[in-house]
């Protein structure tokens, strides 16, 4: 079970990037252009907001990426093809814009929490994209999957209060 979990946390680290790359990205472009343009859905309320931006896709997508490439590069066998690592950065990035999606049909504003869709949508996302594209990874069982999802929800935690504390997001959450 450890060799698959290791296994696990290193093919789901494209998504992991690719979820954290646009907080910095944005701030050194130092520009944000919201998805959704201001847009607002049939219930009045914007349809993602101004945290999901045209910039942040792309810097998430590009990022979670690169750094599959070069962890394909490393551990060819992880990856069932040269595009999974963008798959699973793809998926992160929609994870995200829907879980933005959803907290705005809640009512929720941006910066509000909402547990467990904040902190495992990404992940749940970008591995359903890859599962759908490349089928299931030989390191999937029931245990791997419940373990990466309790390490991501406490890294998803502990990176965005670090982003905090370093002045990367207005909150700690």
């Amino acid at each position: 079970m450890l060799e698959n979990l290791l296994q696990a946390l290193i093919f789901i680290f494209p998504a992991y990037v690719a979820n954290g790359a646009p907080v910095v990205g944005v701030k050194l472009i130092g520009r944000a252009t919201p998805i959704d343009r201001g847009a607002k859905a049939w219930d009045g309320r914007r349809v993602l907001g101004d945290g999901k931006t045209i910039e942040g896709l792309i810097v998430g997508i590009s990022s979670g990426a690169a750094v599959g490439l070069l962890i394909l590069l490393r551990l060819p066998q992880l990856y069932r093809g040269v595009f999974e690592p963008l798959t699973l950065s793809a998926g992160t990035i929609l994870g995200d814009i829907f879980g933005s999606f959803v907290k705005r049909r809640l009512g929720l504003k941006r910066g509000q929490p909402a547990p467990g869709l904040d902190q495992l949508g990404f992940v749940c996302f970008a591995l359903a994209l890859s599962i759908a594209v490349y089928g299931i990874p030989a390191w999937l069982d029931a245990a791997t999957l419940i373990s990466l999802l309790l390490i991501t929800a406490f890294l998803h935690v502990g990176t965005n209060y670090l982003a905090y504390l370093l002045g990367l997001k207005r909150e700690p959450y």
